[in-house]
C-alpha cells in the first residue's frame, strides 16, 4: 500500500504513521486469508507427494499381479556351454543335454588377387541373396579394386558383410551372412564376371542351424538362442559338449522375495507420509488442513483391508500365512524364511495367492483395486481432494485481491482526509497568525 510523501506539513501530525497504523488494523482479514492459502497450498503438495508414493505402490502392486509375474524361478546349468535364463512362466525340471551343433553364418571367399587397390579387371552384376530374402544387385565396373567392391556390397542393403583379407600373400574378398540358420544361406549370382564366390571350396563355413539334445530329442534353431523348447526357459548355447549336460529349474524365493520387499518399501513410505500428514496419535499433523483427513484416513484403511484378503481355503490363503504381515503400527514386514517355506511347499499357491486364478482375485489384485479407488487420475478420490483444495485457493487468490482492493480504497481515503485536515489546520494557523500582528499591531 503505498504511502502519502508528505506527513502533517502543516498540522505537524504524523499522518503518514497514523494512516499506515488504521490499516494495518484493518488487515486482519487479509492476513488470514493469506495465511490460509499458504497452508491449503503446502496441503495440495503434500497430497502430490502421497499421490506418487501411491504411484510407486502401484507399480510395485502390478509386478505381482500375474502368475508369470510371481513365478520366480531359477535354472541350472552343470556346464557353461549351455546358459540358462527363466521367465516367470517356467516350471521346476530336470533335463539331460548334448549340445551336437552350433548355429552358424556363412562365410564365403572370392578368388585371389595381388592387391586390394588395383582394379580387378571384370565388369558386370554381382546378385546376393541372403535366405529367400531379397537379392541385391551390385554393378561392378572393370575399374573397381577389391575395397571398392567390398564397399559397394555393404552399400547394397543385403544382410552381408563384405571385407578384404590377407593372407600374407595374396588377397581376397570375403563375404559374411549377418544371421545364422540354414534357412539364412547366401547364394551369389555373377553375371559377366567371376569372382570365385562360387566356388564350393570357397565357403568356408556354411550357415547351419544349432542342434541342441534334449533328453533324446533333437531340438533346432535358426540361432543359439533356444526358446520354447521348454515352457518359460531360454538355453543359450556357447559351445558344443561331449558328456551330457545337467539342466534343471526350481522354484527361487530370492526373486519373489525382493519383487515383496519392494511393495513393503513403497507401503511403508505412503503409510508414514500419510501418518505424518494427518498425524497420528500423539503426533501432531504436519498440515493443520489435513489434520485426521478423512481421505488420508480412508486410504490407510482401504490398503489395510486389502492386504488381509483371505484367497481360497488352503494353508497358504494369506498373506500372513507366506511372511508378509502388518504390524502393530501398521507397517508392512516381511519374513523371508516363511516365504522360502511356503514356496518350496507349493509354489502354486503361492502364486494364487498373489496373482489370483481364473475364478478369484489375487491380494495384489485387490490392493491393486484399492490404489485406483484413491489414486486414478481424475476419478481417483485422492485425485479429486487435490482438485477441491485447488479450488478452494483459487477462491482464496479472489478473496484476497478483494480484500487487498477495499484496503487500498481504505487508504486512499484516509490521505484524502487527513490531508483535508492538514489543509484546514494550515489554514487556519495563517488566519491565527494574521490576527494574531492585527491586535499587536492595534494593541501598540
Amino acid at each position: 500500500m503505498a504511502e502519502s510523501s508528505l506527513s502533517g506539513v502543516g498540522s505537524g501530525i504524523d499522518t503518514s504513521s497514523l494512516i499506515s497504523g488504521l490499516v494495518n488494523a484493518d488487515s486482519g482479514r487479509l492476513n488470514a486469508l493469506k495465511t490460509k492459502q499458504t497452508s491449503t497450498n503446502s496441503a495440495i503438495s503434500t497430497l502430490s507427494d502421497i499421490s506418487s508414493s501411491l504411484g510407486t505402490l502401484q507399480s510395485a502392486v502390478d509386478a505381482l499381479s500375474t502368475a508369470s509375474g510371481v513365478g520366480s524361478f531359477a535354472g541350472t546349468s552343470s556346464s557353461s556351454a549351455i546358459a540358462i535364463s527363466t521367465a516367470g512362466n517356467a516350471q521346476p525340471g530336470a533335463y539331460s543335454m548334448n549340445v551336437t551343433q552350433l548355429a552358424k553364418a556363412q562365410r564365403t571367399y572370392s578368388g585371389t588377387y595381388a592387391a586390394a587397390n588395383t582394379a580387378v579387371g571384370q565388369s558386370g552384376t554381382l546378385s546376393i541373396q541372403a535366405g529367400t530374402g531379397t537379392a541385391a544387385s551390385i554393378n561392378i565396373a572393370g575399374s573397381d579394386t577389391l575395397d571398392q567392391i567390398a564397399a559397394k556390397i555393404n552399400s547394397a542393403g543385403a544382410r552381408v558383410n563384405a571385407s578384404v583379407f590377407y593372407d600374407g600373400t595374396a588377397y581376397r574378398l570375403q563375404v559374411s551372412g549377418l544371421d545364422t540358420g540354414k534357412d539364412n544361406a547366401l547364394t551369389f549370382t555373377q553375371t559377366g564376371l567371376d569372382l570365385g564366390l562360387n566356388v564350393a571350396a570357397n565357403t568356408v563355413q556354411k550357415a547351419q542351424n544349432s542342434i541342441v539334445n534334449i533328453d533324446g530329442f533333437d531340438v533346432q534353431r535358426s540361432t543359439n538362442q533356444v526358446v520354447g523348447a521348454i515352457q518359460g526357459v531360454t538355453l543359450a548355447l556357447t559351445a558344443t559338449t561331449t558328456a551330457p549336460v545337467d539342466v534343471s529349474v526350481a522354484a527361487d524365493s530370492k526373486s519373489l522375495a525382493t519383487k515383496i520387499q519392494s511393495i513393503v518399501t513403497a507401503y511403508n513410505s505412503v503409510l508414514s507420509k500419510i501418518n505424518t500428514a494427518a498425524g497420528k496419535g500423539t503426533t501432531k499433523a504436519a498440515n493443520s488442513e489435513l489434520a485426521s483427513d478423512s481421505t488420508l484416513r480412508g486410504i490407510t484403511n482401504r490398503l489395510s483391508t486389502a492386504l488381509q484378503t483371505i484367497n481360497g481355503s488352503g494353508k497358504y490363503n494369506t498373506l500372513g500365512s507366506v511372511g508378509l504381515s502388518l504390524q502393530r503400527d501398521g507397517t508392512l514386514a516381511l519374513d523371508s524364511t516363511k516365504l522360502n517355506a511356503a514356496v518350496t511347499a507349493d509354489a502354486g499357491a503361492v502364486s494364487a495367492l498373489f496373482a489370483g486364478t481364473s475364478t478369484s482375485t489375487g491380494v495384489m489384485g485387490s490392493l491393486s483395486s484399492a490404489i485406483k479407488a484413491y489414486n486414478q487420475t481424475g476419478t481417483g478420490l485422492l485425485t479429486q481432494h487435490q482438485t477441491d483444495l485447488q479450488n478452494r485457493v483459487k477462491s482464496m487468490t479472489d478473496s484476497v485481491s478483494r480484500e487487498q482492493d477495499r484496503l487500498d480504497r481504505y487508504q486512499t481515503l484516509l490521505q484524502k482526509q487527513f490531508s483535508a485536515m492538514d489543509t484546514s489546520v494550515t489554514t487556519n494557523n495563517s488566519d491565527m497568525s494574521y490576527l494574531s500582528k492585527l491586535y499587536s499591531s492595534s494593541s501598540g
